[in-house]
């Protein structure tokens, strides 16, 4: 613990927050942002209570959207092993143009961390990414 507390790391309020919640409401706020994009954004599942931060989670999934929705184009990702590396961003020039920092990644696999949470990333070229994030359910 003090190890973390010097590096600046604040361990943040944990409380029982239910996933599919998270979903729901990120969904309901990325809904226009989708369309503009020509993305449909939907969410399923059901209740799914774990420990953690509320909004630390919004930030996760709201990153995890932002970047579905920002660098879906035809052509897909085939540059996935950096997708996580900070300030990196898949093709230079397009990106310039949506105008993200790259950072979105970074951000969902620190506070994938902070919950102890895995992520796991499948990409087929001309298929699609599939971002896993992967809790453990509240006790």
């Amino acid at each position: 613990q003090m190890d973390a507390a010097r590096k600046g790391i604040v361990t943040p309020q944990m409380e029982t927050v239910d996933l599919l919640d998270v979903a729901k409401e990120c969904v309901e706020r990325q809904k226009v942002n989708a369309q503009k994009s020509f993305i449909s954004l939907t969410y399923i599942g059901e209740s799914a209570p774990i420990l953690g931060s509320r909004s630390l989670l919004d930030e996760l999934c709201q990153n995890l959207c932002d970047n579905a929705i920002r660098y879906n184009h035809p052509g897909g990702k085939e540059a996935q092993s950096s997708v996580f590396e900070r300030f990196y961003r898949v093709d230079k020039s397009r990106s310039k143009a949506t105008g993200g920092t790259g950072l979105g990644l970074a951000i969902v696999k620190h506070i994938a961390r902070i919950h102890n949470a895995r992520i796991k990333l499948e990409s087929e070229v001309d298929v699609g990414t599939t971002i896993t994030v992967i809790f453990e359910t509240a006790h």
